[in-house]
């Protein structure tokens, strides 16, 4: 919950290890059509629903999921330290891919939280099951809390594994394309993903939050981006996605252009990685460090 009570001089106690509440979603055609829609991705595997063995869930449900399993009733959050938030990063790993059909509990953990030079940085870990207690992904992400301090020692539960690096940063790109944010996109996604933030979609909310103008969600921003290098690098087909991570950065701006970049593909004999970012029409990174990798 959160309160109306000033945090002391900005500090966040160095606690981890609390559960949100859990929450289990039936995955229906409607709730799948509907996601892939929020985010322009008119795959035919998200779409064709006489097609053998059903729909195949878009892998950015999670988003969805994490959204709205996110919650810690019996932990109060002053709003001041709530409003200097900001999401900084996600990794999403695939045991398999939920499909029309299934039922998926989400629930999250805290897992870390350290001293950062823009404030103090909080993970989460949350673990989506089927309705048989399979794991289907594991999200790790994590935000900041700008300009707070840490009240205690840093902690470490648990972790993602590391991440591949890139080979060489020669400047020459796999491929790139570049394309018009619609602007109703943030309204769009907030229906179909479920995820309201009010800085997306009220512009007096944005401008009073120091934004230029109404934001298209990260997440939206990320799963963009895994469109494109799903479309391009793993032939439109979603289920050999093991994992996607990237960094947020910059803002995109509802109505410019975004351009997304394949820095790397390699072939590594069981897997194939993909390094890609996303600019806005600034050139400035919107999601950085963007890592694919597939079977």
């Amino acid at each position: 919950m959160t309160t109306d009570t000033e945090p002391s001089e900005l500090r966040i106690q160095a606690e981890v290890g609390r559960y949100t509440i859990a929450k289990t979603f039936e995955v229906t055609a409607r709730s799948i059509t509907a996601f892939a829609g929020g985010v322009n991705d008119f795959n035919p595997v998200y779409f064709e629903d006489d097609r053998p063995g059903g729909l195949i869930a878009h892998p950015g449900m999670v988003f969805s999921w994490q959204w709205n399993s996110r919650f810690t009733p019996d932990q109060e959050y002053p709003l001041e330290l709530v409003r200097r938030g900001v999401h900084a990063w996600v990794d999403v790993q695939f045991e398999r891919h939920a499909r029309e059909g299934d039922v998926i509990t989400s629930q999250g953990q805290s897992v870390a939280v350290k001293q950062v030079r823009p404030g103090v940085l909080s993970a989460q870990r949350f673990t989506f099951r089927e309705s048989q207690g399979g794991t289907v992904a594991i999200m790790d992400t994590g935000g900041i809390t700008r300009g707070a301090e840490l009240d205690g020692e840093e902690i470490e539960l648990a972790s993602a594994p590391p991440l591949p690096q890139r080979s060489s940063d020669n400047g020459d790109l796999v491929w790139s394309t570049t394309f018009a944010i619609d602007p109703q996109a943030p309204h769009v996604y907030t229906e179909c993903a479920d995820i309201w933030n009010p800085i997306h979609t009220e512009r007096k909310v944005a401008l009073a939050a120091g934004l230029p103008d109404i934001i298209l969600h990260g997440s939206a921003n990320i799963l963009i981006a895994l469109r494109e290098v799903i479309n391009r690098n793993l032939d439109g087909d979603p289920t050999r996605l093991r994992r996607f991570a990237g960094q947020f950065r910059g803002m995109v701006i509802p109505g410019k252009d975004v351009t997304v970049n394949a820095l790397e593909a390699r072939d590594e004999g069981d897997r194939e990685v993909i390094f890609y970012e996303m600019r806005n029409h600034l050139g400035e990174l919107a999601i950085a460090n963007g890592v694919v990798i597939a079977s």
